[in-house]
């Protein structure tokens, strides 16, 4: 038997916390098996409303105990998997507390049953988010992620439930906005009672009324119906009571409790992170011929969703949904028509995408381990495998042609891609797996390849549009991300950390592997890097709820204003990479994300460059002298970053000619360059009087452009050269 750390004592092995959790639950069903189950849930309602108020830093980012945040539902849980409760007296003060620090002592002891049992390191870590973690979608983005998902089932659910999709959403977002905002206290304060002094039963059964599904929302009873459990309804769900912190909690299946006839909703998290499931098993399980047409909108939507999400953040890139191509099949090697679900392309930026719009497996990791691992596979291995394929045979030749199926025969070619500098495999997922997709790509599901893997759900993808608004910056990230992947000491527990750490760091897998080396290689604890997006679209839903801003500025007197989140760098650097993204030109935004590779102190030298001589060019603007002040970057080749060219930025005034006469320009840059020899990313920028950076363009000077002069022009080239590298030396001097 697996003995446990000496730091977990009194516990010492497995079993004795098995007894541990079997005394704590028969504690806690003791405690609830004779009271109103209704006046309970109210009551834990309010304790847990309270604790809020009392910490709302906690509660804005998320950071509050498991024991908290699964309250409600572990004791609904309890309620529908126990024999029918007809007690109608209350729990008082005292044992309401008593009640609340069991739940507390037994999810403390099971969190440390879950990672001593001998599990996989993967199914130990996924087993205790899902038991301590939910509310894994930020309700800014409740609106589009459910509209988005039920729009394609309106016609069936008119037909089924009489109801349409925008009802639908409708009703989940006025119970959002019910039990996520401060609604309930004003229903505390209607009652007329003390929050200090003892409440009459009647009152507490007044105040459920506040969690009335069919009040809320308006929808069919019947609809209601199919979404709810009764109190002692799912009583053999748990075979013993180990189950009850090991297995899945049946209100994931079903997320309002019939008591007393009344349909209620006490857990919004439950009821959000499993929605879209429920209502699609609730169709299946009314009119069981809907399936196959279940199946196909299934399809069709989780193909099209990643696409129109990754518009939103690279606008202007091209992309090619359920594409065609040749590559070899089979233990023969035959070229056989493989399908890839699309491909984004921008610039030299090549993202292989692979939707899986099926279920991650709804049991938990340790109440089925082979159901779980097999999804796994579906989930992640399986795109992945199939990316890699399209990844091997553009590398075979460095192009690939991509085609439509116009027929079952039938294939019209698209076009061909090439000159790709960077690939990404991308698998999305419709249902959330954020627990595990942040360390997947560090598993046996993925194999180990040059072809750098991003897992990520709808929900997470989400909030790439909310925070990129930089299609350079979002590419950088990438790359970033790629290069994470294959960092050892870089294990996340969220998917949203790895946009924090390179919001704080850029090159964040470098930042871990230096702090691995000073830590002499060892495991390397990495805080949560998240808390600034948490904050930011939190701040975002109040203001959809509060018009006149009055819960902001509460929440910027508390804790802090909360500025959407972005990476720090200097204003001048950051006002070059705005500028130059907004000329949408690839070439512009291509220099932009080799910038953004170079570190804190030639960030800093390209900024004090760009002010320094922007006060000069202005001092010169009413002579007749001309002056273009410019720099290079990353032409030493003793000490080359060898995935950045060389770069050289040339400052002008917004009203220079060489912005508008490109032969002058080029023959102007070609007397400039440093090198002949290989390619240099001239970055010409303008200035106006009140030195903001205005235009942008960028050209690469490379040995061809030398080589096609006549003769004749290659030497009066090289005399301006000379001159201008003479005055050059004279002015270092």
């Amino acid at each position: 038997m697996s003995k446990i750390n000496n730091s977990l004592l009194p516990f010492k092995d497995i079993r004795d916390l098995e007894r541990e959790m079997e005394e704590s639950l028969t504690n806690i069903r003791e405690i609830i098996s004779n009271v109103n189950p209704l006046i309970t849930l109210v009551k834990l309602y309010e304790i847990k409303l309270f604790q809020h108020l009392g910490d709302i830093e906690a509660s804005v980012h998320g950071n509050v105990k498991p024991s908290d945040n699964k309250l409600l539902d572990f004791t609904q849980s309890l309620i529908v998997t126990s024999e029918v409760n007809f007690g109608t007296s209350s729990l008082d003060k005292d044992e309401i507390n008593r009640y609340v620090e069991e739940i507390d002592k037994l999810f403390t002891v099971a969190s440390i049953y879950v990672n001593i049992v001998p599990k996989d390191e993967l199914i130990q870590y996924s087993q205790g988010m899902q038991m301590n973690v939910s509310g894994t979608l930020y309700p800014y983005l409740e609106k589009e992620h459910f509209t988005d998902l039920l729009t394609p089932y309106t016609d069936l659910l008119k037909e089924v439930f009489n109801i349409t999709s925008s009802e639908i959403v409708d009703g989940l977002l006025a119970i959002s906005s019910q039990l996520r905002t401060m609604g309930f206290i004003e229903t505390l304060l209607d009652s007329g009672a003390s929050l200090e002094e003892d409440i009459a039963d009647d009152v507490f059964l007044k105040r459920a009324e506040y969690f009335n599904v069919e009040r809320i929302t308006g929808w069919p009873l019947e609809f209601i119906k199919e979404l709810s459990l009764q109190q002692g309804e799912s009583k053999g769900f748990y075979e013993d009571n180990i189950q009850v912190m090991i297995k899945e909690s049946p209100i994931k299946y079903k997320p309002f409790i019939c008591l007393a006839g009344r349909y209620y909703c006490f857990s919004i998290d439950n009821l959000i992170d499993n929605f879209y499931r429920t209502v699609l098993r609730a169709l299946r399980r009314k009119q069981g011929s809907t399936s196959n047409i279940i199946n196909n909108i299934q399809q069709n939507l989780s193909e099209a969703l990643p696409f129109k999400l990754f518009r939103e953040i690279l606008p202007t890139s091209q992309m090619f949904q359920s594409i065609y191509y040749k590559a070899p099949v089979g233990a023969d090697g035959k070229n056989e028509w493989c399908e890839c679900d699309g491909i984004i392309l921008f610039d030299d930026v090549m993202i292989i995408i692979e939707v899986k719009g099926g279920a991650l497996s709804p049991v938990s990791p340790f109440s089925d381990e082979e159901a779980y691992k097999k999804s796994l596979n579906e989930l992640a291995k399986n795109p992945y495998e199939q990316s890699l394929r399209l990844f091997e045979e553009y590398n075979k030749s460095r192009k690939i042609d991509i085609y439509y199926k116009k027929s079952r025969k039938k294939y019209e070619l698209i076009t061909s891609i090439e000159n790709i500098n960077f690939v990404q495999a991308c698998c999305v997922t419709l249902d959330d797996f954020n627990e595990i997709a942040s360390r997947i790509e560090k598993t046996e599901y993925i194999r180990n390849s040059d072809l750098p893997v991003w897992c990520i759900s709808v929900n997470d993808l989400r909030v790439y549009p909310q925070v990129f608004d930089s299609p350079s910056l979002f590419l950088n990230y990438l790359y970033q991300r790629s290069n994470a992947t294959k960092n050892p000491y870089i294990k996340l527990n969220d998917e949203l950390d790895h946009i924090g750490m390179y919001f704080a760091y850029n090159d964040y897998s470098t930042r871990i592997k230096e702090i691995a080396t000073e830590n002499g290689e060892g495991e390397v604890f990495i805080a949560s890097h998240r808390d600034e997006i948490d904050a930011y679209m939190a701040r975002k839903i109040n203001s959809l709820h509060d018009d006149e801003g009055e819960s902001g500025i509460f929440l910027d007197f508390l804790i802090g204003p909360a500025p959407k989140p972005k990476q720090e760098m200097d204003p001048t650097f950051e006002q070059l990479i705005n500028v130059l993204d907004r000329t949408e030109n690839y070439l512009c935004i291509r220099a932009a994300r080799y910038l953004l590779l170079l570190d804190d102190f030639t960030r800093k030298s390209i900024s004090d460059f760009i002010s320094s001589r922007s006060n000069r060019l202005l001092d010169f603007r009413n002579q007749k002298a001309i002056l273009t002040p410019y720099a290079a970057y990353n032409y030493k080749k003793e000490d080359r970053i060898t995935e950045l060219p060389v770069v050289m930025v040339f400052l002008l005034r917004a009203s220079s000619k060489l912005f508008k006469d490109v032969v002058q320009r080029k023959s102007f840059l070609m007397e400039r360059v440093l090198y002949e020899d290989e390619p240099v990313y001239c970055i010409l920028l303008g200035i106006n009087k009140n030195k903001e950076l205005k235009k942008a363009i960028t050209h690469i000077i490379g040995p061809e452009q030398f080589q096609m002069l006549p003769e004749s022009a290659y030497v009066s080239l090289q005399k301006n050269r000379a001159k201008i590298e003479s005055s050059r030396k004279t002015r270092e001097l």
